[in-house]
């Protein structure tokens, strides 16, 4: 509970965020075109539209939301109190999860009703790869805040990850167009296995290397928020 309270101020404060909005709910909407254009319709629009508003929606804004709190001192001084630290992060994050889990949902919709695809046959592998990559992009925003130092360095700071995952994660093609060998690496990035286990919600398969892939990446993400997330402003 008092991690909600802290995500219904952030809620408010997310609201009054232009960047934050366009970055959350227009920017899906701008990269739909190019998905099609890709020969993306149906299921991979879906996927490929999910994948994109877990980078942006998630991702991209808790980076920029974890560094203007550290440097605004919000984080240190909600430390000295009654808050334990997954709770600063998580009441932090919360307002971008029910941001994105809200996009992802009305595109769903949107493009099943247009499209007229089917419902997932195992909803319970499209579930654990919402859940696991929303887990895996909240660490791994605070885990790059930890090496921003203003707001405006996120835009640099967070396009290592976003060009990988966009490019090599198979947003726009799948990578089964690629080489074997090349294949192979790029499996191992974090969006990688969130977009084989929304894949597998619609048509089955072999779900245990994504599921290991994504447990991994977990784990890396929770070991470098502990050891490297930064409380105090980079002044």
């Amino acid at each position: 509970m008092r991690a909600v309270a802290v995500g219904q101020a952030e809620l408010k404060l997310f609201w009054r965020n232009r960047t934050a909005l366009f970055n959350s709910i227009v920017m899906p909407l701008l990269i739909a075109p190019a998905l099609m254009a890709a020969d993306a319709d149906g299921v991979p629009l879906v996927i490929g539209l999910i994948g994109f508003v877990l980078l942006m929606a998630v991702y991209y804004n808790l980076v920029t939301t974890f560094v203007a709190r550290r440097e605004e001192l919000v984080l240190k001084r909600l430390r000295v109190g009654e808050l334990t630290d997954p709770e600063i992060l998580l009441g932090a994050a919360l307002p971008s999860v029910v941001v994105a889990l809200g996009q992802m949902a009305l595109f769903a919709v949107i493009v099943g009703v247009v499209s007229g695809i089917a419902l997932p046959t195992h909803p319970w592998f499209l579930m654990l790869g919402v859940v696991g990559g929303m887990i895996v992009f909240v660490l791994l925003a605070a885990a790059s805040s930890a090496y921003t130092r203003t707001v405006e360095m996120a835009q640099v700071t967070s396009l290592p990850i976003l060009v990988a995952c966009l490019l090599g994660s198979g947003v726009f093609f799948p990578l089964s167009l690629v080489p074997d060998g090349v294949a192979a690496v790029l499996r191992l990035l974090p969006l990688s296995p969130v977009l084989e286990l929304l894949r597998a919600g619609w048509g089955g398969g072999s779900v245990v290397q994504p599921m290991i892939v994504l447990a991994v990446w977990i784990g890396v993400g929770i070991y470098a928020v502990r050891r490297w997330f930064r409380w105090d402003p980079r002044r």
